[in-house]
C-alpha cells in the first residue's frame, strides 16, 4: 500500500474505533471487552517462562506469543474521541484505581513510565503489545536490526499495568453491577 493510501485509511479507521468504543460504552459491553482482555493477556503471560526469554525476540515462538495478545476493544477505548459518554466511568476508574506494582525501566538508557491512572495503564499495555508485535515481525525478517531487548522487564511491566487495569475494572463493574443489577464479574 502507498503512503498516500494509507493516509486515506486513517479516517476510516479512526471513525470505525470511535463508534466501536462508543456503541461499547453505551451497552457498558465495553468494560467487559476490556477486562477479558487484559484477563486474557495475564492468562497468556502467567503461563511464560519469563527468565527464560533473554535474547530470543528472533523467535518464530515469541512472534506466535506477542501476536496471540488481544487489544482490539483497549484500542478501542483508548483511541476514541467523544468523552462525554462515559464522565461517569472516568470518576469510577480514578476513584477505583490502586497501582499495586511499580515500573522498571526497559533498558539502561530510559527511566520507567510513570503510570498515574487506569487509562495510563490501558494505554501503556496496548502501546507496549502492539509495539512487540512490530518487534516481533521486524527480528523474524532480520534480527540483527534491533538492540538487545530486556524481554522479561518488557513482559513483567505489562503484566503489572494489565493485573492493576484489571483489579480496577473489576471494581468498577462491580460498581455498575451493583447499581444496575447486572452480574458480576467473576474473578
Amino acid at each position: 500500500m502507498m503512503i498516500p493510501e494509507a493516509l486515506n485509511v486513517i479516517p476510516g479507521l479512526w471513525d470505525f474505533a470511535s463508534r466501536l468504543r462508543s456503541d461499547l460504552i453505551n451497552n457498558k459491553g465495553f468494560l467487559y471487552a476490556v477486562d477479558f482482555e487484559a484477563r486474557l493477556n495475564l492468562d497468556i503471560l502467567g503461563a511464560l517462562k519469563v527468565d527464560e526469554l533473554k535474547g530470543k525476540a528472533a523467535s518464530p515462538a515469541f512472534a506466535e506469543l506477542v501476536n496471540s495478545f488481544e487489544t482490539s476493544a483497549t484500542l478501542a477505548l483508548v483511541a476514541g474521541s467523544d468523552r462525554k459518554d462515559w464522565d461517569k466511568l472516568l470518576s469510577l476508574l480514578k476513584k477505583n484505581w490502586k497501582k499495586t506494582a511499580a515500573q522498571q525501566a526497559e533498558d539502561k538508557n530510559s527511566a520507567s513510565e510513570e503510570i498515574l491512572d487506569c487509562l495510563d495503564a490501558l494505554s501503556f499495555a496496548a502501546r507496549k503489545i502492539e509495539a512487540l508485535k512490530r518487534l516481533a515481525a521486524i527480528a523474524g525478517k532480520d534480527p540483527a536490526l534491533l538492540k538487545e531487548l530486556n524481554l522479561k522487564t518488557r513482559l513483567n511491566n505489562l503484566k503489572a499495568a494489565l493485573l492493576d487495569v484489571h483489579n480496577c475494572l473489576a471494581a468498577v463493574i462491580k460498581t455498575f453491577d451493583n447499581t444496575e443489577g447486572k452480574r458480576t464479574v467473576k474473578r
